[in-house]
């Protein structure tokens, strides 16, 4: 088996705007919008610089936020991801 890899076409294809602590992304090829919290846009950024596995990205992300990497913290990057690919802004490859 596998493990997928993630990418993104953020942010070439989005306009980007904070608003209240949270990131507005207009997603162009979808003509969607949506509101991120964090962790999701820098998940985003990271994808964008590089595709790569859930893994790879829980230690880039917790590195970036400086937090513990641990269980609960790739966890919550596994169910990030899905809703991040449930909304077109991560593809699974």
């Amino acid at each position: 088996m596998t493990t997928p890899t993630y990418r993104t076409d953020f942010p070439q294809h989005c306009r980007t705007h904070p608003i209240d602590g949270m990131t507005l992304v207009f997603h162009r090829p979808s003509g969607a919008t949506h509101f991120l919290d964090s962790p999701l846009p820098q998940m985003l950024a990271l994808l964008a610089a590089e595709p790569m596995d859930a893994a790879r990205l829980t230690t880039s992300l917790c590195a970036t936020l400086g937090l513990p990497e641990d269980a609960e913290a790739r966890a919550v990057v596994e169910a990030r991801l899905t809703d991040l690919a449930g909304i077109g802004l991560v593809e699974v490859g």
